[in-house]
């Protein structure tokens, strides 16, 4: 499903999101304030000829976070209340007052142990598809850049709805992404700091960790694997937002399109689980950062790597 590029160094088709978020990266106190939802550009969902607000969640300019509400609680909600239902695979597209330089869109579980992204696939067309492996309740999150480098993030709960899937033929191993695969070497390229990952997974690995400016987190497996998403801990994540891509290859020569994922800012300093749009086959993987709003560097503080 990927269009393979060949490169020494990574590239990254979204570095406009490195200059717009450059000018944040200066070492301040990380400095949260409650915001007014009427002082941000509005963003609606576009389903099925339908139309429906977005709730601004969170908002990032000038080294200022701004925390509006946080997303909706499916436990709020009565069961037979009105939540906005989706078919599981349908495009869905979204209407922005004012137009964003980047947009990237996730179905979220906040209601696991560790906070869960699905990253919602692109289209040419500029619309997303609505998929996650078994419906259910999401929160509907879309992360905004605007020209002028302000950050938001959108949500909606809603009901992710399938009537042609059998429920009862699901399993934990046909509908999860949660085998931890073991990893064959991890390294990082960056700048020599303090911190250092530590035991990241329960088997030898040459550890030659120091995260700093650059922090490219670079995974080698034994073999090709199935690989569906990861698990990242990001330092000081509950007040600041950080942009990642990861890439991945099958001879760590020739690597795929990035995909981008960005922190929610609502899980503490518990880490959270990424997840592709449909799973890869590869051997290696990079981990890029993109840049962020505080933080020098992602910060990382906890990797795992799962697969089917």
């Amino acid at each position: 499903m990927f269009q393979y590029l060949k490169i020494k160094n990574v590239v990254i088709t979204s570095a406009f999101i490195v200059f717009m978020i450059s000018s944040a990266l200066i070492s301040v106190s990380p400095v949260t304030v409650l915001a007014q939802s009427s002082e941000l550009p509005k963003a609606s969902l576009l389903y099925n000829g339908g139309i429906s607000d977005l709730k601004p969640s969170l908002t990032v300019k000038d080294n200022l976070m701004k925390k509006i509400q946080v997303p909706e609680d499916e436990h709020e909600f009565e069961f037979n209340s009105l939540i906005y239902a989706i078919n599981r695979g349908d495009k869905i597209s979204f209407d922005f007052e004012e137009e964003p330089a980047r947009v990237d869109a996730f179905l979220i579980d906040y209601e696991t142990d560790y906070t869960t992204l699905w990253a919602l696939e692109k289209l040419s067309t500029g619309e997303f598809t609505a998929n996650t492996p078994s419906p259910g309740l999401y929160n509907l999150d879309v992360h905004a850049i605007y020209p002028d480098g302000e950050y938001v993030s959108y949500s909606k709960l809603v009901n992710v709805v399938d009537n042609n899937q059998n429920l009862l033929s699901l399993t934990p191993q046909s509908n999860q992404c949660g085998n931890e695969l073991p990893l064959d070497k991890l390294t990082a390229m960056g700048n020599p700091a303090t911190s250092v990952l530590n035991q990241v997974i329960n088997q030898p690995l040459i550890k030659e960790l120091s995260f700093g400016i650059i922090d490219e987190l670079n995974v080698q497996l034994a073999d090709v694997k199935n690989i569906c998403g990861i698990q990242l801990g990001l330092k000081n994540a509950q007040n600041d937002i950080n942009f990642f891509a990861v890439q991945s290859s099958d001879d760590g020569s020739l690597y795929s399109d990035p995909i981008v994922f960005s922190n929610t800012g609502f899980s503490g300093e518990l880490p959270e689980i990424y997840k592709y749009p449909s799973s890869i086959e590869a051997k290696f993987l990079k981990i890029v950062p993109l840049g962020s709003t505080l933080e020098k560097g992602l910060g990382i503080t906890d990797f795992k790597l799962f697969g089917h």
